[in-house]
């Protein structure tokens, strides 16, 4: 079958990166909408190279916060039976003690994910693989930006993460827009789903999806490119400072730190050390209140209180992490 330049471009870059190959069972996160809709397609319709097949399965979850999820799971049922390369197929239930009322984009996910990989860890699969594009990247990447956080968070969705020990999460698509999808397909979708909720611009992510992104690229129509060549950017300048990170761990630790260093850079170096402790919610503000305190030259102890009682305490010149553990 010949393939035009979007398919070879995608071929080859799964090829070098070894997302998967014909060994892989992959598991689609299947919602029903126009991009999982293609990716489904993609992986079992169009004849990938012999090489590169891989076993593929699909997981469709309800979330059960909608009002039209029943027409929504009528179509998933009809793919599924329609599809017949699909090895396993399941559409799943979310139970809800209580349905959400904020953060619910977040639980939903939290929730799908664990459903995702109790279902590969069941039929073996080695790899769940979603739509995500470089259009959603775009988007992951300034919803990050306005909300604060740390730097590294705005490498964005990267496009294989490993979820346990045996699952791998990968994203084919990430560098794709959302435009060239359909090329992908040799015939286009007969039916997909149209997320309602999609338009309701109270979520955050809708209003830069829908009003947001669309004036950037009034602005320049390489936009979402260029948003996310800046977040490959900071995965290689990050790559390129773990030496540099790891050394001044070590200085942290022995008490050879050098505080005076513009705090920025020290607030980098505690966040690594921290998250290697496995601790994670610690505000900016902790933060520099810990860097002023081993600055203080008056005393030579003293504690920052961190989240679920731990501490940082400073003893002369070396600062360390006391868990309620």
């Amino acid at each position: 079958m010949r393939q035009n330049k979007v398919q070879q471009r995608l071929l080859k870059q799964i090829q070098a990166t070894q997302l998967f190959d014909a060994s892989d069972h992959v598991l689609v996160a299947f919602s029903g909408g126009q991009d999982s809709m293609v990716l489904l397609n993609w992986l079992t319709q169009q004849q990938l190279p012999a090489d590169l097949q891989p076993k593929v399965s699909a997981l469709y979850v309800n979330h059960h916060l909608r009002e039209d999820v029943a027409q929504e799971e009528a179509l998933v049922k009809q793919t599924f039976q329609a599809n017949q390369q699909l090895a396993h197929t399941k559409i799943a239930h979310l139970n809800w003690d209580e349905q959400p009322t904020v953060g619910i984009e977040a639980q939903a996910r939290d929730k799908r994910y664990a459903t995702l990989i109790a279902f590969a860890n069941e039929i073996g699969a080695n790899k769940i693989v979603t739509a995500h594009h470089e259009t959603d990247q775009a988007e992951t990447i300034l919803y990050k930006l306005i909300r604060g956080g740390r730097v590294t968070q705005l490498k964005g969705m990267q496009m294989r993460t490993h979820l346990t020990d045996k699952i791998e999460l990968v994203r084919p698509f990430l560098g794709l827009p959302k435009a060239q999808l359909a090329t992908l397909l040799n015939a286009p979708l007969e039916a997909f789903i149209t997320d309602s909720s999609n338009a309701d611009n109270q979520y955050a992510r809708n209003r830069l999806r829908n009003r947001v992104m669309p004036e950037l690229v009034t602005i320049n129509q390489q936009a979402e490119q260029h948003i996310t060549e800046v977040a490959d950017q900071l995965t290689g300048m990050e790559y390129l400072l773990q030496p540099e990170i790891k050394r001044q761990i070590l200085a942290l630790e022995d008490g050879s730190f050098d505080w005076q260093m513009p705090d920025a850079a020290i607030q980098f170096v505690l966040q690594e050390w921290l998250n290697q402790q496995q601790v994670y919610h610690v505000k900016a503000q902790q933060l520099a209140q810990a860097i002023q305190l081993m600055r203080n030259q008056s005393v030579s102890t003293g504690q920052i209180a961190l989240e679920k009682g731990d501490l940082l305490e400073r003893t002369g010149r070396s600062l360390r992490l006391r868990t309620t553990d």
